[in-house]
């Protein structure tokens, strides 16, 4: 049976959703909404196939690219606390035996690593093969960078959509300014305050982290334990482009914290919602409706209105969180699956509908 919070009005209809998931193939999800008619937690199937062990709500998850929003929130208080301005050259902040190895890194500010306008290489397409032959393993940041060293950049200075080098770079400078690991910081500035006592910045695995599990195949079927995979690709110090681990309801509540202004100061948030135009013909075809990027943060067209948060993938695990400001309503969706079925009732600009 999945695991429910207190009774709330739409909570049936909330149900429904993880229900649809199930019925997509996935092997667990979480979900969390919180609405002005108060906060919902539900979840379904197994967090870990092969001991039976159902999927809770207080079971923890890799949430991928979500971290970037943690990155970035952190890299705006080091700016409200003088320690950088993102508008300087991240040349200024790092050494030339990093910059002068990374095509276009010489020339971009922290702003254009934030907003994805460096054209920086993006060194997935260098380390997928070691992460899966098992000959790369919790790489840090600075480790992972090297693998784009020497090589040609993606895209011009100021253009290009997406690339998680930049938010190795932005770990570096993290440390650089601080003289602390990365992960420590985004503890002090950001989890800790907010009592995020689920979500972890840490090279250290929680107990509750599920297993997860990955396929290609069209039908969803033969899925395969990549736990040990996606603790290897994205398990090393300061991997701030999505290494963080949490629960649904840890970042439905911090998403509404920080879009609703309680982490930032107002000058900060107009630079976090300073947003740049996606190349639509960049972007995955269900996820058209992902319009723009601001500092680490997705601003959705959604039927719903604008909603501003982030997706995150990592090789097995998949989920979204976004707040919906006319409604003044955030959700997050976590799960332990990745399969083409599954991702694209993620992705379905209609799923967000059944929300609401």
């Amino acid at each position: 049976m999945p695991a429910l919070s207190a009774t709330h009005p739409n909570g049936d209809q909330y149900q429904k959703i993880v229900d649809k998931f199930m019925e997509a193939g996935a092997v667990g999800v979480s979900i969390a909404v919180i609405s002005p008619q108060g906060t919902w937690r539900g979840s379904g199937g197994l967090a870990d196939r092969e001991k039976n062990s159902p999927m809770t709500v207080d079971k923890e998850l890799r949430v991928g690219n979500m971290t970037k929003m943690f990155a970035a929130t952190t890299i705006l208080k080091l700016q409200e606390e003088g320690l950088l301005n993102i508008k300087d050259k991240i040349n200024k902040y790092l050494p030339k035996s990093i910059t002068d190895r990374i095509a276009n890194a010489n020339e971009v500010t922290i702003e254009q690593c934030l907003n994805h306008r460096t054209g920086i290489r993006n060194y997935l397409q260098d380390i997928s093969a070691g992460v899966f032959d098992g000959s790369i393993v919790n790489y840090s940041a600075a480790q992972t960078l090297t693998l784009i060293y020497d090589k040609p950049a993606d895209d011009p200075v100021g253009k290009g959509y997406y690339s998680n080098s930049n938010y190795l770079l932005l770990s570096l400078i993290i440390t650089k300014v601080t003289g602390k690991p990365s992960y420590e910081v985004v503890n002090q500035r950001i989890i800790n305050p907010l009592r995020l006592r689920n979500t972890f910045a840490s090279t250290t695995l929680p107990e509750k982290l599920t297993r997860s599990y990955y396929t290609e195949d069209p039908a969803g079927n033969n899925l395969n334990d990549v736990t040990q995979i996606d603790n290897n690709g994205i398990g090393g110090e300061g991997a701030l482009d999505g290494g963080m681990i949490s629960t649904a309801s840890n970042i439905a509540r911090f998403v509404e914290a920080l879009i609703t202004g309680k982490i930032l100061t107002p000058a900060s948030m107009q630079q976090l919602e300073t947003f740049v135009d996606n190349d639509p013909n960049r972007l995955e075809p269900d996820l058209k409706y992902n319009k723009q990027y601001g500092l680490g943060l997705m601003k959705l067209d959604s039927d719903q209105g604008v909603a501003l948060g982030h997706d995150g993938h990592v090789f097995g695990f998949g989920g979204k969180s976004y707040y919906f400001p006319k409604q003044k309503t955030t959700i997050c969706i976590l799960l332990n699956t990745w399969s083409p079925k599954v991702v694209a009732l993620l992705n379905a600009k209609s799923t967000l509908n059944l929300f609401f």
